[in-house]
């Protein structure tokens, strides 16, 4: 038995916040309908390399759910939607602010008709009214929220972190909102309206930044590779690569240079106490970088792990994904006839098999089956429903 077994999320999220968020549902158990545009499906679906008309990226974030193609701007759309809504557990949204509201869609009607449904909103900035007109995405986070003022070297040009970072932690930050409203209601027995911003997510991913903003009138800035706090902890080159070494507390530094054969440097005042580390670090790096040119990675890798200091080789995505650990960190999944490799869940239960099916639904691939089991209609119902285009057409080509 899965965690979330027996759990109905209907899902109208798209691109890769909301979706994230189902996606983790899915993956613990819960039965997900993601409902999608007719004409063309989740934007995501068209976004990067393809298979059967599904975007990779699609298929990591959707995996496991079942896609019913429904147009709810059609009265009859519509209907379907708000009947799938009274059997549900779970809706969750990421339109900009104020559509649900334009769609009938509102937390009071909804709650109406349904007094146990869990309401959950994604948006950019908040469902404050000034945010409206605003769209958002992640890399527009990054910059409102000065996470493009922090990344790359001092003093350079804004840059983006390397991924969607705000997407995924918000809709993990959705998920456990989610659960924790599941929890409150197994004790009030009524619903909850559950909310989640992406600029919000940034800020609790800040460290110490808010804080010190206010008290200090400090801003947040670059630190390239070093640590803000502990040193030395940086990257350095070695005679074949690079390697991270986080070495910042006295104990560590005392191992780090057991491991260069340099204890007597313990000893010099510059480098005795972590802010004497701080105010001297950049010719102490410099020590280092000296020290890990001679070597290459696997020997650094071999004398730090003897004495315990933390490492790390800089790989490429695709170096870690030929490792021991990034072959754990992969599940397969299936996109019609094709088998793909997606990240595992990072979630286990180890007295427990979580037994899912990892397909990746192509667009309405779902619909008889979400309609019979849901609304019982018949076959001749849901070809009216086709021919009215309230749901693709079987015939669509793929």
């Amino acid at each position: 038995m899965n965690a979330l077994d027996g759990l109905k999320i209907i899902d109208l999220t798209r691109y890769v916040a909301g979706p994230h968020c189902t996606m983790l549902l899915s993956e613990l158990g819960a039965e997900v309908i993601k409902i999608e545009r007719c004409d063309g499906g989740d934007e995501l679906r068209n976004i990067g390399p393809q298979i059967h008309n599904t975007s990779l990226w699609s298929a990591v974030l959707n995996r496991s759910k079942k896609s019913l193609s429904l147009n709810i701007k059609k009265t009859k759309g519509k209907s379907i939607l708000l009947d799938l809504i009274k059997q549900a557990d779970v809706l969750v949204e990421n339109f900009r602010p104020g559509i649900m509201e334009k769609l009938g869609l509102d937390w009071k009607t909804l709650s109406q008709i349904n007094k146990k449904l869990i309401l959950a909103r994604i948006s950019g900035y908040g469902q404050l009214s000034y945010n409206q007109d605003r769209q958002a995405f992640d890399a527009t986070v990054q910059a409102e929220t000065g996470f493009m003022k922090i990344s790359g070297k001092k003093n350079s040009n804004p840059i983006m972190i390397g991924t969607v970072l705000l997407d995924y932690t918000t809709g993990l930050n959705m998920t456990i909102g989610i659960l924790s409203a599941l929890y409150k209601r197994t004790i009030s027995k009524k619903g909850e309206l559950v909310e989640c911003s992406l600029s919000d997510a940034a800020m609790s991913l800040s460290m110490n930044a808010v804080p010190d903003f206010y008290e200090n009138k400090n801003d947040f800035a670059q630190a390239e590779n070093r640590d803000r706090f502990s040193m030395p902890s940086n990257t350095y080159l070695t005679k074949n690569g690079h390697v991270h070494i986080m070495a910042g507390s006295n104990d560590r530094f005392y191992k780090l240079l057991k491991a260069m054969n340099n204890i007597k440097l313990f000893k010099n005042k510059k480098y005795n106490t972590l802010i004497n580390r701080i105010s001297n670090i950049d010719e102490l790096d410099k020590i280092i970088s000296n020290w890990t040119k001679k070597h290459t990675t696997k020997k650094i890798g071999i004398y730090l792990s003897k004495v315990g200091v933390p490492w790390g080789e800089v790989k490429s995505m695709g170096g870690f994904l030929k490792s021991k650990v990034g072959k754990e960190s992969v599940v397969k999944a299936e996109i019609k006839n094709k088998t793909i490799y997606v990240p595992k869940l990072p979630i286990k239960f180890p007295l427990h098999n979580n037994v899912l099916d990892r397909k990746v639904p192509l667009l309405g691939e779902d619909n008889d089956y979400v309609l019979k089991k849901y609304l019982g209609l018949t076959n001749s119902q849901i070809s009216k429903l086709e021919e009215e285009e309230v749901i693709t057409k079987k015939t669509i080509k793929f």
